[in-house]
């Protein structure tokens, strides 16, 4: 309550957060009633993912440049515009412009989340940075829940088109909450092109190994084990648990189990925060497993649960690094470079669901998904510096010794 500009950006997030779980559920579920299949889910999912790795670098840039309020405010403001659009002309809409519409959306987003990340600590003194980011992600993640159901609910009772328009009106409050709130520019806005200024960021995170290390992981984790298991869900949810409304049960049990992490992480400080982290990562497998075997529903979901669990004390210890160990110059950028990192191979996760399906069956992929989950995460280990997130900033001045006079 001492920070009322935290708190405004910590509303406006969790409105957002609604609007991004609504929209792959309404979207995934429509296109199955219209026929699709595991190969025309993976498309859909796929366009948000394509954005997110061709706009994240110049969203990153954008967040050091100019006022973050204001990009956050602009990225909020098309998404509502844009899916009010999307649900007033769904009828007319042909299955193959979805991907299109997840991808728009998607590079909003991209330029949303290196500025939501770096304005945090521009808000808050560093002593309270984890319990800050704990809050977002309760926000975030409570936000998801109700998503996620309100999603499945709306499809399931409804119809596809009031979910799009809660979905418009959620991302319009965000942006309303975001109005004038006095944040600063970065300091060093405008000074170099876009692509040279990337470059500072490429250089300060080649800099620390173990940041290397960790995108890299978190990004074989998203290919292997998130997108078999977001493609399939539905599909498993509709033939094995009786259909639209079990599909939304299952995504809130992650966005459930990440609440107690996330009260956890604001308030326990473990010595070796980056092993405690990996090592709750291969919990992550549980989720791609749980859709591989024939659990019962309630299996099912308290996997997710606990891969939720896990996800969260690893991110509230990681994005708090982050912020400690990168000066605020290049902060934007390192969240794009991180948020780009995990989605590289996501675009290619999704479309090669469905042909592997095809191929070897849905058991075996997911599978293989989850052996690959638990692998990276233990193997990250070895690397210097992970077990305890290594903070030690590069300075500005190191910064500019890389620059041509």
């Amino acid at each position: 309550r001492g920070h009322p500009r935290f708190l405004r950006l910590w509303a406006s997030l969790a409105s957002g957060a609604v609007g991004d779980q609504v929209l792959p559920v309404a979207l995934s579920l429509y296109v199955l009633r219209e026929g699709g299949g595991a190969a025309d889910v993976g498309l859909v999912l796929a366009g948000r993912a394509v954005a997110l790795v061709v706009c994240l670098l110049v969203g990153g840039a954008i967040a050091d440049r100019v006022r973050r309020s204001r990009v956050l405010i602009g990225a909020d403001a098309f998404r509502a515009v844009l899916l009010l659009g999307v649900a007033l002309s769904l009828s007319a809409l042909p299955l193959a412009a979805l991907p299109l519409v997840t991808a728009l959306v998607g590079a909003a987003e991209a330029l949303s989340r290196p500025a939501s990340r770096s304005l945090v600590p521009n808000l808050l003194p560093q002593e309270l940075l984890e319990r800050g980011n704990a809050l977002v992600s309760a926000a975030q993640r409570g936000s998801a829940v109700l998503g996620a159901l309100v999603g499945a609910t709306a499809v399931a009772l409804v119809g596809v088109r009031p979910a799009l328009l809660a979905t418009s009106a959620v991302f319009a409050l965000g942006a309303l909450v975001m109005l004038r709130l006095d944040d600063t520019t970065p300091s060093r806005a405008g000074r170099k092109a876009v692509l040279a200024d990337a470059a500072d960021g490429v250089r300060a995170v080649r800099e620390r190994p173990w940041v290397m290390a960790v995108m890299g992981t978190v990004c074989l984790q998203l290919f292997a084990g998130t997108a078999p298991a977001l493609t399939l869900l539905p599909l498993v949810a509709r033939e094995d648990f009786g259909g639209e409304f079990a599909y939304g049960v299952v995504l809130a049990a992650m966005g459930l189990g990440a609440l107690p992490a996330i009260v956890l992480a604001g308030r326990w400080r473990p010595r070796s925060r980056g092993r405690v982290s990996m090592l709750l990562l291969t919990c992550y497998a549980l989720v791609p497993l749980s859709l591989a075997v024939p659990f019962p529903l309630p299996v099912v979901v308290l996997c997710f649960a606990l891969g939720g669990f896990a996800v969260e004390i690893y991110f509230v210890y990681w994005i708090s690094a982050l912020q400690r160990a990168f000066p605020d110059t290049v902060l934007g950028k390192v969240f794009a470079l991180d948020q780009l990192g995990a989605y590289a191979l996501l675009p290619v996760g999704f479309a090669l669901v469905g042909p592997l399906v095809l191929w070897v069956g849905a058991t075996t992929t997911l599978l293989a998904g989850a052996a690959l989950v638990a692998a990276s995460s233990l193997l990250c280990l070895l690397v210097p510096g992970v077990a305890h997130f290594a903070t030690t900033p590069v300075s500005y001045t190191q910064l500019r010794a890389h620059e041509p006079t």
